[in-house]
C-alpha cells in the first residue's frame, strides 16, 4: 500500500510500466472535466473510472480485494478515510472472480486521503474506501485498475 501526494507520482513509475502510465494519465489529463464513467488507456489491462459519491460512515464499509488489479485511487474533490490490512489477516467472505472482486471481514487501519494525494492498493491490500471523515460529504475520485502481469 503507498500513499502519496500526486506530484510526487514520477517516485513509483518503477513499480511497473503500466502502474507508471496510470499515473501519467492522472497527472496529464483534466480530471475535474471528466464525467463518471469508464475510460480506457491501454484496454483491459489500463482503465479508470471516474467516480463522484456521499461518503459513508465506517459501520457501512465493506473490505475489499482484487486478483488482478492493483487500484490507484485519486482524491480530485474532496477526502475521505480508506481502510487498509494486509489480505493476510483478513477472511474472505464473498468472492466474483468474473469482477475481480473479493469481499473480506477483519481488522485494520484507517487512512486520510486528501484532495491531490493517491493511494496504490495491490491484490494483496485489503481496502476500505468511500469512508467519510467527520461526516458524509460528496466527493470525486478517479479509480485506475492496472492489470499488472
Amino acid at each position: 500500500m503507498i500513499i502519496d501526494k500526486l506530484s510526487n507520482a514520477e517516485i513509483y513509475y518503477g513499480l511497473h510500466p503500466r502502474i507508471k502510465k496510470g499515473l501519467q494519465f492522472l497527472f496529464d489529463n483534466d480530471l475535474n472535466s471528466l464525467t463518471p464513467g469508464k475510460y480506457e488507456i491501454e484496454e483491459d489491462n489500463i482503465f479508470v473510472m471516474i467516480q463522484e459519491y456521499e461518503t459513508i460512515d465506517v459501520e457501512q464499509g465493506r473490505w475489499e480485494s482484487h486478483h488482478k488489479y492493483t487500484d490507484i485511487q485519486f482524491m480530485i474533490n474532496g477526502e475521505e478515510r480508506m481502510g487498509y490490512a494486509n489480505i493476510e489477516a483478513m477472511e474472505v467472505v464473498e468472492q466474483h472472480k468474473e469482477k475481480d472482486l473479493m469481499f473480506l471481514e477483519g481488522n485494520g487501519d484507517l487512512l486520510l486521503v486528501k484532495q491531490g494525494y493517491f493511494t496504490i492498493f495491490s491484490p494483496e491490500d485489503a481496502h476500505m474506501p468511500t469512508l467519510c471523515v467527520h461526516e458524509p460529504r460528496y466527493i470525486k475520485k478517479a479509480v485506475v485498475k492496472v492489470f499488472c502481469d
